[in-house]
């Protein structure tokens, strides 16, 4: 195996034979005393075990070695993707990319608000997420027994994927991305028009949006009860897909636009200047003559 001598990433997973993991092993010094800033440590259960002959300076979780830390300063990332084993993860703090996706025996994280990216889709059991205000890009994708996100204001990329327990999001106006796709608890989106990507679909109990005018990237996408949208005017890239919208007159500066399976338009006279519109399954749209300079164009399908 070639190493670099610069930026040098270590991966160790299913693809290392033993034999190349221990060649990778002598080849670093034994990683310990690896000079590189940055290692990158995939480890399934084999080569975790192998690990542990090998290296005295880890940390166990139930027998199963996970981690080395040589250098509490360097940047570490953990991938440790469906360890259903793990419970205890108080020692991960220092960790910079730590993906603990599937790992639903975990209950604690409140030692891991100093991870700079963190991954805890899955981890159905967890609670609380008061102390992870810090984490810079977090993902809770599924983490259904969730219900208070008021410390995350800090956090700069927050996905709550059908975090179906969350209904309060007022304090997440200053997130720079925030994914609440399948949030069906949500109804009050207000204080969001601050959040430069809002992805909100399938809450399908969210009515009002006149607030969001101000979001550059807006999802909307199958959130059925919205009507008005004529405050939309000024979004970037706004996905209506899906919504029983009528009245799309006031859209006209939008700069990517989608309309598909809107059944109730029937007027796009007004989306002339609109660069990127998807129309596609607006069935009762029949006159298009007045969107000849759109760049993209995909009209509903007519049967012949």
């Amino acid at each position: 195996m070639n190493l670099l001598p610069e930026d040098m990433i270590y991966e160790i997973g299913t693809f290392l034979s033993r034999k190349d993991f221990r060649s990778l092993l002598s080849t670093s010094n034994k990683m310990k005393y690896s000079k590189y800033k940055y290692q990158y440590l995939n480890l399934n259960k084999e080569t975790s075990k192998l690990f542990a002959s090998e290296n005295e300076n880890c940390i166990s979780f139930r027998n199963e070695v996970l981690l080395q830390i040589a250098n509490p300063n360097k940047q570490l990332s953990l991938n440790l993707f469906n360890y259903q084993e793990i419970i205890d993860v108080s020692m991960l703090g220092n960790v910079h990319t730590l993906n603990l996706s599937n790992c639903n025996q975990i209950t604690d994280v409140s030692m891991l608000g100093n991870v700079h990216t963190l991954n805890l889709s899955n981890c159905n059991q967890i609670t609380d997420v008061s102390m992870l205000g810090n984490v810079h890009t977090l993902n809770l994708y599924g983490c259904v027994k969730i219900t208070d996100v008021s410390m995350l204001v800090n956090v700069y990329e927050l996905k709550l994927v059908w975090c179906s327990g969350i209904i309060d999001v007022s304090m997440l106006g200053n997130v720079n991305t925030l994914n609440l796709a399948g949030c069906v608890g949500i109804t009050d989106v207000s204080m969001l028009g601050n959040v430069h990507t809002l992805k909100l679909p399938y809450c399908q109990e969210i009515k009002d949006v006149s607030m969001l005018g101000n979001v550059h990237t807006l999802n909307l996408s199958s959130c059925k009860k919205i009507k008005d949208v004529s405050m939309l005017g000024n979004v970037h890239t706004l996905n209506l897909s899906w919504c029983k919208i009528e009245d799309v007159s006031m859209l006209g500066n939008v700069h990517t636009l989608n309309l598909a399976s809107c059944e109730r338009i029937t007027d796009v006279s007004m989306l002339g200047n609109v660069h990127t519109l998807d129309l596609s399954s607006c069935r009762r749209i029949t006159d298009v003559s007045m969107l000849g300079n759109v760049q993209t164009l995909i009209l509903p399908v007519v049967n012949i």
